[in-house]
């Protein structure tokens, strides 16, 4: 399974519930960051690969550092935005 692979199954696996959202964060960021080739990702799967990464890097569970603004991002922020991706991504897919 290739990195990028491993991204899709990440994703796939937050959204549909089989990864809880401590361990897609530990493991999106970590692939993401120091795995991943970014020369094998489309240009569009690299920004929103890398906003998704920044976000699960922010990751708070925490009621007082997610009233900070603009620091971390709640558990439906996350999930919120990998649907986004999912979709952008998947519908540039069905394009090629």
């Amino acid at each position: 399974m290739t990195e990028k692979d491993q991204l899709w199954y990440l994703i796939n696996g937050v959204l549909n519930g089989s990864y809880d959202i401590k361990t897609f964060c530990l493991e999106f960021t970590r692939i993401y960051d120091l795995e991943v080739d970014y020369e094998q990702l489309t240009e569009q799967e690299n920004h929103e690969f890398g906003d998704l990464c920044e976000m699960a890097g922010r990751f708070s569970d925490d009621e007082e550092e997610l009233k900070i603004p603009n620091m971390y991002y709640s558990k439906q922020n996350i999930l919120d935005k990998a649907r986004c991706v999912k979709q952008k991504l998947e519908k540039d897919r069905i394009k090629m």
